[in-house]
């Protein structure tokens, strides 16, 4: 006798969506945003050959801060990016088709 398999959604997140529900997938969603966040800061960093230690004009203790935080002001990432040698790009991108606006922020 043959065993009935279960039908899964094409989309894994359309599925995961149903199976947890849309509150808590958006609350995955924001917090696993965060730690990319995180992670991206420091391989740009690991990219560039720099050790936290390596950043001009912060300490590591700083840097390690930095790259530990769930939220950042715009200020901290241009800190950031200017230790690195770099500077920072806003753009808004559209969900729908992925079209990027450079938008310029002035302080």
């Amino acid at each position: 006798m043959k065993k009935k398999s279960k039908k899964y959604e094409k989309d894994f997140f359309q599925s995961a969506k149903k199976i947890v529900g849309e509150k808590r997938y958006n609350n995955a969603v924001k917090k696993g945003q965060a730690k990319a966040n995180v992670i991206r800061l420091k391989m740009a960093r690991e990219l560039l050959g720099k050790n936290q230690t390596d950043l001009k004009g912060l300490t590591q203790p700083e840097v390690s801060k930095i790259e530990a935080r769930k939220d950042l002001k715009i200020s901290t990432l241009e800190k950031y990016a200017n230790a690195l040698g770099m500077k920072v790009e806003i753009n808004f991108v559209s969900e729908e088709d992925d079209v990027a606006l450079p938008i310029a922020i002035y302080g």
